[in-house]
């Protein structure tokens, strides 16, 4: 039934956007034919004393960089053309190259934007607007999202999600009553994790799709900028390799940006149905009773600007503080499917200044700390306390 509404969704915002007389972009931010380079990039140093990495060796304090390159090509006045590639060091030293996404953007009206390829899905905001170090505020990602450079010992509860497909992306100006934003899509979906009773969710992209669905999405926002935006995202899609189980994922997201602080969060929620084991937890049950796995999470973070205080030299300080906290429903009943989650769930506080070189880099020093709800349910105790050098900058 959720499906079924979601592809009305993509339908109708398409059927809105056919409304609208198509007329060319009068500017262009390119010249027809150019290609421009953009991006972001860091070097980044973590002293974490104490962790442990899953075999229980010492995890060393390192140095790791990344440079990320984003390639804009205008094709005419109504196709633009872009690409972002991302190569990093890891912890062992070694070269790491990812697609993180490549698309291309048809602009239908002045209202209406059609993207197809690979992009970052529009669920939440910080994914697909601030992930980037150099516009990220704190030197880590929040504590909800895991992958894209590791969590520590707290299991994320989503990752910064992409995938290929296509969507619809839509403004709708209301003059002085502010903007409505709308992105509905449809994209290849997450996929199974190898598992002895169905596995766990794979949330980063294939090639190709495990199954004959697809997965459904969107996001929709109010703003009354320039100081506040709200905005609601959801997802659905089949992750088994037959479509018999589903994923399902909502965010909340708000954001407000004052003279001289901001204030910003995310809560999210995802509910997995996930298949029991041969001898089903409740009698008469057997290996097809289906339980659904629930996650959540949630962050909250505020900045302020030290040049609120008049003092010449303070102009370039920054505050900034991060709460973060996780939930799952693991108790032990789904095999292995999801036991990385056992014991991996709480909360982590982040403090951190930020000294800004120039508007697009900045130098942050940050610490955080974590607190585990459960670590009898984790195989060993890893104390997570790190310090954060970071050196970013964007271009």
């Amino acid at each position: 039934m959720k499906k079924v509404l979601l592809q009305s969704a993509v339908a109708a915002a398409i059927s809105m956007s056919l409304m609208t007389t198509a007329t060319a972009q009068e500017s262009s931010a390119l010249d027809i034919g150019r290609l421009a380079l953009a991006g972001y990039g860091d070097v980044s140093y973590a002293y974490q004393p104490n962790m442990k990495d899953e075999e229980g060796n010492d995890i060393q304090n390192n140095v790791v960089a990344r440079f990320v390159p984003i390639f804009l090509f205008q094709l005419s006045e109504k196709i633009h053309i872009e690409a972002e590639l991302e190569f990093s060091t890891n912890a062992e030293g070694e070269t790491e190259t990812e697609l993180e996404y490549a698309n291309m953007h048809y602009f239908f009206n002045d209202n209406t934007i059609i993207t197809a390829g690979k992009f970052l899905l529009p669920f939440g905001q910080f994914g697909a607007n601030i992930h980037p170090s150099w516009i990220n505020k704190a030197a880590s990602n929040p504590g909800i999202y895991g992958g894209h450079g590791g969590n520590g010992s707290l299991a994320g509860v989503t990752y910064i999600m992409n995938d290929t497909g296509v969507n619809v992306s839509n403004t709708w100006d209301l003059g002085d009553a502010g903007r409505i934003f709308t992105d509905f899509y449809a994209v290849s979906g997450p996929g199974q994790e190898a598992g002895d009773h169905g596995g766990g969710v794979e949330m980063e992209p294939k090639k190709g799709d495990n199954n004959d669905s697809m997965a459904f999405g969107g996001r929709v926002a109010y703003a009354f900028l320039p100081e506040w935006e709200i905005g609601a995202s959801y997802y659905s899609g089949d992750y088994s390799d037959d479509g018999d189980l589903n994923y399902s994922a909502y965010s909340i997201d708000f954001n407000w940006v004052g003279s001289y602080a901001s204030v910003r969060g995310e809560i999210f929620g995802s509910t997995a149905e996930t298949e029991g084991e041969d001898e089903g937890e409740e009698e008469g049950h057997g290996e097809e009773w289906v339980k659904d796995f629930d996650k959540s999470g949630w962050y909250i973070q505020g900045t302020w600007q030290a040049r609120q205080l008049g003092k010449a030299w303070l102009n370039p300080v920054e505050f900034v503080v991060r709460y973060s906290d996780t939930e799952s429903d693991f108790d032990g009943s789904i095999a292995h499917d999801f036991e990385e989650d056992g014991g991996k769930t709480g909360s982590r506080i982040y403090y951190g200044v930020n000294y800004w070189l120039e508007p697009s880099a900045v130098l942050k020093l940050g610490a955080e700390s974590t607190s585990i709800d459960n670590e009898e349910a984790s195989h060993t105790s890893v104390p997570d306390d790190r310090i954060f050098l970071q050196l970013a900058f964007g271009f």
